[in-house]
């Protein structure tokens, strides 16, 4: 069973578990607060629901941008951090590349099946950052 998350709009989290190809369990949280918090309860809700364990994922698949900086921010570590801890493979895609979550997860579970365990996900912020002087 793989993971699919999306945080990068700025009001939503979508959880998809994914069994055999197909969309196992979906979960939507709406949040525009508290995303770290909301993020972790929300996995530990698709997977309580499911009757499944963290220890039953065989890897992960993250939207990694571009979108929300914080979305991008958290998803990212909670990716890489349970792919670490599970050692099992993570990897990313991005909005640019898929119209909707569906199509996001098919790379995803292509790129998996050629990904090992232990390459972080970056980041993909789809442009260059905009740092400004400070104010005086």
């Amino acid at each position: 069973m793989y993971l699919f998350i999306n945080s990068l709009d700025g009001n939503k989290i979508v959880l998809v578990l994914i069994k055999k190809g197909k969309v196992f369990q979906k979960l939507t949280l709406l949040t525009k607060q508290g995303r770290s918090e909301n993020i972790l309860k929300g996995i530990d809700r698709i997977l309580k629901k499911s009757r499944k364990t963290l220890k039953g994922l065989k890897g992960i698949i993250v939207a990694s941008g571009p979108g929300a900086f914080t979305g991008i921010r958290i998803a990212l570590s909670v990716a890489n951090t349970l792919a670490w801890f599970l050692k099992i493979p993570a990897v990313g895609v991005n909005l640019a590349e898929g119209k909707d979550n569906n199509e996001l997860i098919k790379m995803g579970l292509a790129r998996l099946a050629k990904t090992k365990p232990g390459q972080q996900v970056m980041p993909y912020y789809g442009k260059e950052p905009n740092i400004t002087m400070p104010k005086s």
